[in-house]
């Protein structure tokens, strides 16, 4: 147990680390861990525990965490593995704060934020491409075998997202609320067993 709960914080505090650009970008880092961890979640469960953590209050980075932490080791993973997420983040601000704020104008700190930018949104991007593979996909996607391809979508899924399209579209030209977007998402998902 206690070798788990040493992995748990490992692999949160490696995430919390790169993972710039708020909780979407932790969804890759999520998505490789439960590839190097065999045995503690499936790409279905990830899919799951994302959809949970988005209608959770609070940041998503931080949800995911507490799920995949309680899922592998129980109350003290949840804890152990928001406190690795976390630590990251107040070590570095705690260290770089008095600096940053010395050269808050200078050139090369410009500079350095100018190329965080990019990466950050190359990891949305990734957690972007993670979730088309989590909500449309079904399973890991083998591009060296184009004889697969076919097979690397859920179909129904990939039905039912294009029939829902013009309603998401729609919502933009008439004010519908959010909430019954989720709602009848989760109809439609019990009703199909999706």
């Amino acid at each position: 147990m206690f070798h788990t709960l040493f992995l748990l914080m490992y692999e949160f505090f490696c995430t919390g680390l790169f993972a710039i650009g708020g909780g979407l970008a932790t969804i890759p880092f999520l998505q490789s861990i439960g590839r190097r961890r065999p045995g503690w979640y499936t790409s279905a469960q990830l899919g799951n525990m994302i959809a949970a953590s988005q209608c959770a209050p609070g940041p998503l980075g931080t949800n995911m965490a507490t799920f995949v932490g309680f899922t592998v080791g129980g109350w003290a993973g949840a804890l152990l593995s928001v406190l690795a997420l976390m630590a990251p983040t107040v070590l570095v601000d705690l260290a770089v704060a008095h600096v940053m704020e010395r050269f808050r104008g200078a050139e090369k700190v410009e500079k350095v934020m100018e190329y965080l930018r990019p990466v950050s949104a190359g990891l949305i991007c990734a957690a972007a491409f993670a979730l088309l593979q989590i909500s449309l996909g079904s399973g890991a996607w083998n591009w060296r075998a184009p004889a697969t391809w076919p097979r690397w979508f859920n179909w129904p899924c990939c039905a039912l997202y294009a029939a829902l399209l013009p309603f998401a579209l729609w919502k933009k030209l008439k004010k519908i609320h959010p909430i019954a977007y989720i709602a009848a998402g989760a109809a439609v998902g019990m009703l199909f067993k999706f």
